[in-house]
């Protein structure tokens, strides 16, 4: 996993959202922090998804798995807009999904 981690790091060096990541996981985490130190680097399994929404159209997005564990254990899976147009659709749709959800009863 942390080898995975470390590959996909490598294009987003900026991001704020992964460096807390890391460093959540290598203060909360001494195997991880054991396993981060050694520097490897597996490639990342990724792939493209296509989806065809009935509110909002065509969305694309490009789908990562972080295993958390062994291959057939528990895993952390991203789905990032893969083009800009995605990314508003993607917006959109939240937004109606806000709409549509009833207030919190107190």
């Amino acid at each position: 996993m942390a080898a995975r981690f470390r590959a996909t790091m490598a294009g987003h060096l900026a991001e704020p959202g992964r460096q807390m990541l890391r460093k959540r996981l290598r203060a909360e985490s001494p195997e991880f922090r054991e396993v981060w130190d050694r520097h490897e680097v597996i490639e990342h399994r990724g792939r493209r998804k296509e989806f065809l929404n009935r509110y909002v159209g065509h969305v694309s997005v490009d789908h990562t798995d972080l295993w958390l564990g062994p291959e057939a254990g528990p895993r952390m899976v991203t789905y990032a807009p893969a083009d800009e147009e995605s990314r508003r659709r993607l917006e959109r749709l939240h937004a109606i999904a806000l709409e549509r959800t009833p207030p919190a009863r107190t």
